[in-house]
């Protein structure tokens, strides 16, 4: 088994157990809000004492490396095939979009000031917006006609695909109506 595949086999289970416990302790109404990560430890210091903040910083790091890594293999990897080059996850391009990709989000981590909610509120604002414009191409690329020279076009797919696509962007404009007014709230302090 690779070293990735463990890290990040290991990254779930920490994140699994340690979210859970987070997850248990804020939905028992103790009105506490939390401003930092650290608070996260805290909540977690009845059932894993003094060990709590460790775990979560653990947990915490697992979760970005292994999501950060995931999602930045796989957008490199699509950019690349929209550019005509190697996307294979060995090839050069890959690997040095990768490195430009994970040093511009650490660059952005680190010298952002707010709190850490702002920077999930904006990711979740980015993602939802990105996966309709790249659900879009792939329907678009599904109903290219020379995507089926010399065989019949699937129509049952095209049409599911497409219908599945409509759905998918009205599920989003409904979560956008939930998600900018609470990244706005995040900068504006209500």
């Amino acid at each position: 088994m690779r070293a990735d595949a463990i890290t990040h086999i290991v990254s779930v289970i920490l994140i699994s157990g340690a979210i859970v416990l987070v997850g248990a302790i804020v939905l028992n109404p103790t009105h506490t809000a939390i401003k930092a990560p650290a608070q996260l430890g805290d909540l977690l210091r009845p059932f894993l004492g003094n060990f709590a903040p460790v775990i979560m910083g653990i947990a915490i790091v697992g979760a970005g490396f292994s999501s950060l890594l995931g999602n930045t293999q796989r957008g490199v990897v699509l950019l690349d095939a929209g550019l005509d080059k190697p996307t294979g996850l060995e090839s050069k391009p890959v690997k040095y979009g990768c490195i430009i990709c994970l040093v511009v989000a650490t660059v952005i981590c680190f010298a952002y000031g707010r709190s850490p909610t702002q920077l999930i509120f904006i990711a979740n604002v980015a993602t939802s917006i990105a996966t309709p414009v790249a659900g879009l191409f792939m329907v678009l690329i599904l109903w290219k006609k020379e995507l089926f020279t010399g065989m019949k076009a699937p129509r049952l797919l095209q049409i599911s695909m497409t219908v599945c696509y409509l759905f998918a962007v009205y599920m989003t404009y409904i979560a956008l109506q939930k998600q900018i007014p609470n990244l706005i709230n995040s900068f504006i302090g209500k």
